[in-house]
């Protein structure tokens, strides 16, 4: 084996070793529901849809699933008013959306969804709100929560909100 051989399978070797798979679900995740229950739960309870998309080979969303969603504070708000849901974007698993089936690849497509992680809230008449990509840390991310559930994209941009919660706490 050559010197360079061996150099880059000493590199490659932790990569490949720490890789993760985001379709593993850390077990203190929240309660994900399928999309047909979300829906009805949603439309049954009054809550908003969490759709969160992800990809089975990003990074950032095995973070957000062991960092943010397993956040006692975040799994709480959650639980009170949404109703959410994980959509593989590179699934071909077809999933029911209100009055139509397709796969959540080509909902995450309907959806705009450029990027993982990417979190989308809908309303309960499939109206879709706004969505938040990106990783955040629980904190920050409980605060999109209550931005969305609040309404407060109606009156101020996501930046407006942050910075009156963070004044008022100070």
């Amino acid at each position: 084996m050559t010197r360079r051989l061996a150099l880059l399978l000493l590199l490659a070797a932790p990569l490949a070793a720490g890789a993760q798979d985001a379709s593993v679900v850390p077990d203190d995740a929240p309660d994900w529901l399928s999309m047909g229950d979300a829906i009805a739960a949603a439309q049954a309870e009054g809550k908003l849809l969490l759709v969160y998309g992800y990809a089975p080979w990003c990074g950032y969303c095995v973070r957000f699933d062991r960092e943010v969603f397993t956040d006692d504070a975040v799994q709480a708000y959650l639980a009170e008013h949404f109703a959410p849901v994980r959509l593989n974007l590179d699934s071909e698993a077809v999933v029911p959306f209100f009055d139509v089936s397709v796969s959540e690849a080509e909902l995450g497509q309907a959806m705009r969804i450029a990027g993982t992680p990417t979190s989308v809230f809908v309303a309960a008449d499939g109206e879709m709100i706004t969505k938040f990509p990106g990783y955040s840390d629980p904190e920050t991310f409980g605060l999109v929560l209550r931005y969305v559930r609040e309404e407060a994209y109606e009156t101020a941009t996501f930046e407006d909100f942050l910075e009156a919660r963070r004044s008022v706490s100070q």
